[in-house]
């Protein structure tokens, strides 16, 4: 399902790369910096944005975007969903590690409600 995850900031910096099947090349990235700059805010950047050989999907979630290259077709909202959990995950990690509020703060879902 999802081959690739990269967290960019706001700046544009690939700062987190993961790769599950195969390596893929950060240049597929660029289709999502050229729907970022088309974009009229950093919130309006499509979900979905298809390419050539891939599917971006991506979430924004306090200055962060968390940016999935799926090589097939597949339900978006089941990428959206896992990328919303990863986000939540990072979320736990740093209020139990730094003991105080987290550094993403809250991240709505794509259907409005967040599981505690």
């Amino acid at each position: 399902m999802i081959h690739s995850l990269f967290l960019i900031n706001c700046s544009g910096d690939i700062f987190l790369e993961k790769h599950w099947k195969s390596v893929v090349s950060q240049s597929v990235c660029d289709y999502f910096f050229e729907a970022q700059e088309k974009a009229a805010d950093v919130e309006n950047v499509p979900p979905v944005i298809s390419t050539p050989h891939h599917y971006l999907i991506s979430i924004y979630c306090d200055k962060l975007f968390f940016v999935s290259v799926i090589q097939t077709e597949v339900p978006p909202l089941f990428v959206i969903e896992f990328l919303h959990r990863v986000a939540d995950t990072f979320q736990d990690y740093f209020v139990v590690m730094l003991g105080t509020h987290s550094p993403l703060g809250s991240c709505p879902t794509f259907h409005g409600a967040r599981q505690e």
